[in-house]
């Protein structure tokens, strides 16, 4: 789900022959290295920069761990989920992998993952509970167990050109925030201002995040603890649905999916047609050479600002539940999603926000000047709904209801009407 850019197919072709390696074993085959120490297999997908920034921290573990050696096998392209379900039902799964969102709850609902809450109980682990955001730490909990701990996080802000906004003297986002008046009003009023001037005002892309930012609050929860409730028939959720289709319709949002083929939201920010965007920190790396100065605010609340919410993306490292060594698993895991694997895998500016204290300077140094807006953002942060990992395909359901809105297919009362029926169904299933 986080949208970062891959690099050229040639790198991602060469490194892909230096990552994968090993081939597959049996899931549960507890194998030693020449030296004797424990072997354990780690998988993660990514683009090739980010599959180089992952082993970093495999070759520090390995260079640290006097009993476990880790075989790093990275899978660049688009095709990793569906490597990692096909691996789990051959029962050549890697003894530790990131679950995407996708995929996560069916591998809960199919007890393919080890319950690692002793780990993180144990006095001398490298990673414990209250090292973990609440929120992620119950989103991983399934029947009291709980079966994952975030690699990072990436809870996400406004950006904006700030120097686009100061040409055409516009109150920015965070001048707004500042004055405590940043809420959807604001946000249309800058977006219509930058759509009168020729510009790009507001990038939408429809996908959980940006979508459940405009339809939900901070003050009530989509689902129920139940999860046999929605909130998609609110009259929060109707609110937010009629804001996006009407600011979508006046041009002052521009839907992501309707733009021509090379065009993305992040090429019209950096050529400087677009004035906002909404993304987590996936950007900052991205951004450092920029023509001209952006920075960030905080995600506009509906109407006070104790309705102040953003989505917030996190990757969670599962354990193999047929791992023949867990110790020897937990002890890479919690070293990895840790304070020491988390900065190593951060080395400069890093593209996530870490979960683990001390380590807020790797977001605060250098750009943007309100980066602060990042670690404030992880409190107020919505993370992907349990009940929608627990119901593969229920999300794209909803996203697709509200792709028809927003290119004219259907109206707002069928929209709602659709979603809240097919939530309904899907949550009795």
């Amino acid at each position: 789900m986080l949208r970062r850019k891959m690099l050229a197919a040639a790198l991602a072709v060469g490194l892909a022959g230096a990552l994968v390696l090993g081939g597959c074993q049996s899931s549960g085959s507890k194998g030693k290295t020449a030296d004797g120490k424990d072997s354990v297999r780690f998988m993660v997908g990514g683009s090739a920069a980010e599959l180089e920034q992952y082993k970093k921290a495999v070759d520090a573990f390995n260079e640290q761990s006097e009993d476990v050696e880790v075989t790093f096998v990275g899978v660049p392209g688009d095709n990793y989920n569906e490597k990692i379900m096909t691996q789990l039902k051959s029962k050549e799964a890697p003894d530790c992998f990131y679950s995407e969102e996708a995929s996560y709850g069916e591998l809960n609902k199919s007890d393919m993952l080890l319950d690692i809450s002793k780990y993180l109980d144990e006095e001398d682990s490298n990673l414990k509970r209250g090292d973990v955001p609440e929120s992620l730490l119950e989103n991983y909990t399934f029947q009291d167990k709980v079966t994952g701990v975030p690699v990072d996080c990436n809870p996400m802000v406004i950006y904006y050109n700030a120097d686009l906004f100061k040409e055409l003297n516009i109150k920015t986002p965070q001048e707004y925030a500042d004055e405590g008046k940043w809420n959807f009003e604001a946000l249309q009023q800058v977006s219509e201002q930058l759509r009168d001037a020729s510009k790009v005002g507001f990038v939408y892309e429809n996908w959980w995040g940006p979508l459940y930012s405009f339809l939900f609050s901070a003050d009530k929860p989509i689902y129920s603890d139940d999860m046999t409730k929605a909130e998609f028939g609110s009259e929060r959720a109707r609110a937010g649905l009629t804001y996006l289709d009407s600011n979508i319709k006046s041009k002052a949002f521009t839907f992501a999916g309707s733009l021509t083929s090379g065009e993305s939201p992040d090429t019209l920010f950096v050529s400087g047609q677009a004035g906002m965007l909404y993304a987590g920190r996936w950007y900052v790396a991205d951004f450092t050479d920029l023509s001209f100065e952006y920075d960030v605010a905080p995600f506009p609340y509906y109407e006070e600002p104790s309705q102040a919410v953003c989505a917030m993306p996190a990757t969670p490292l599962v354990i193999n539940k047929k791992t023949s060594d867990p110790d020897a698993v937990w002890e890479f895991v919690s070293f990895y999603c840790g304070e020491q694997g988390q900065k190593i895998r951060m080395e400069g500016q890093g593209n996530a926000v870490p979960t683990v204290d001390g380590l807020d300077e790797i977001v605060l140094t250098g750009t943007p000047e309100h980066a602060q807006n990042f670690l404030d953002a992880v409190d107020i942060a919505l993370v992907y709904p349990k009940a929608e990992a627990l119901h593969p395909g229920m999300t794209d359901s909803i996203t697709g209801e509200v792709e028809k809105l927003l290119v004219g297919e259907q109206d707002v009362e069928q929209t709602l009407t659709n979603m809240v029926q097919t939530v309904s169904d899907e949550l009795q299933k």
